[in-house]
């Protein structure tokens, strides 16, 4: 399903309906999703933030949409960033199609194992896509989401995960890692 079409689902849905009319405060601000390299079907969980509560409310979309319990924010500082569909003008598959792209290029003999993806506002749209690697890397890739150019692409070995948590972060609250 596309992710446009995603997002309208939990819009649509029972659970978001009642929850947007108690809390019309809350925004979209990510779209995530993990899944094995390869899978041609995902869930998807889609973030709502509120300035007001510092709360994220997260909607799972499969096999059902559900909504869980709200959760302190994780981010830096201030609020997080409402993440704007209408700026959005490269699908997922094209964006995919960039990091298939730059893996032959950049990173030709790295056996994906598992893609996280985000998409989230971090001064822009952007899809903030994470892949881990057969021999423990991470290669994490941002794609711009209105024009398709790769803003950002690096490669680390997952040893310095630690490191990387206190060091770099993505400052985009959805509490994901990022090589930003």
């Amino acid at each position: 399903m596309d992710l446009k079409q995603t997002i309208k689902k939990v819009e649509s849905s029972k659970a978001y309906k009642q929850f947007i009319k108690a809390n019309p405060e809350y925004y979209l601000v990510h779209c995530f999703s993990m899944f094995q390299h390869g899978d041609k079907e995902h869930k998807w969980e889609l973030g709502f933030y509120s300035e007001k509560t510092d709360k994220l409310v997260v909607f799972e979309t499969m096999p059902k949409v559900v909504m869980r319990k709200a959760e302190e924010a994780l981010k830096r500082d201030g609020s997080i960033k409402k993440l704007d569909m209408g700026k959005v003008k490269v699908s997922l598959t094209r964006a995919l199609e960039i990091v298939s792209e730059l893996l032959a290029k950049e990173y030709p003999n790295r056996s994906i194992t598992k893609n996280i993806i985000v998409l989230q506002n971090l001064e822009r749209q952007m899809y903030n896509i994470t892949l881990v690697t057969i021999s423990f890397d991470i290669i994490n890739i941002k794609i711009d989401a209105d024009s398709g150019d790769i803003i950002s692409h690096n490669l680390q070995s997952i040893m310095n995960l630690g490191k990387w948590e206190k060091g770099g972060g993505s400052g985009g609250g959805v509490g994901k890692p990022s090589a930003a």
